[in-house]
């Protein structure tokens, strides 16, 4: 929870095709919107590409409809949205950390522990109209500490 108010101004949104397309042209899109010089453009990148991917990888199983991506300043940080109709299917969640051998053999099952990391916040929003969910981040203009990352990474 915020303490003091705060400026919202939309960065930029886009409607993206759910294919396996679609996480690279979000992180190029990203690159455009924020531009190189941004204090936090490579994490919100990462968030992006992990968030649309978790999308063309679970919501397009359920729907053919598209993904929608979108970038809000909100102060101290960049928030992330990425809207799919996939919610009433599958929920985004962490799964339990497995062990360091489990982990370093598997070739997915990180994305959201990467999000979780890189963000002050996230979660999952539902809405009705249209049926689906939003899941969102807020990625802090500041970068974690080397330390802090690894340690949510070896976890």
């Amino acid at each position: 929870m915020r303490a003091t108010p705060f400026q919202v101004s939309l960065i930029g949104e886009i409607e993206l095709p759910c294919e396996h397309e679609s996480p690279g042209t979000a992180r190029t899109v990203v690159n455009e919107w924020l531009g190189k010089n941004h204090p936090a453009s490579f994490n919100v990148r990462l968030v992006v590409s992990e968030l649309v991917t978790n999308s063309v990888r679970y919501a397009s199983l359920y729907t053919s409809k598209g993904i929608g991506l979108r970038l809000y300043d909100v102060g101290e940080a960049v928030r992330v949205e990425v809207q799919d109709s996939g919610a009433k299917h599958a929920y985004p969640k962490l799964d339990a950390p497995q062990s360091d051998i489990e982990n370093s053999v598997r070739e997915g099952g990180r994305g959201l522990f990467i999000v979780e990391k890189y963000s002050v916040l996230w979660g999952v929003t539902f809405i009705q109209n249209p049926l689906g969910c939003i899941v969102w981040a807020e990625v802090p203009l500041q970068e974690p500490t080397p330390e802090e990352f690894d340690s949510t990474v070896r976890a």
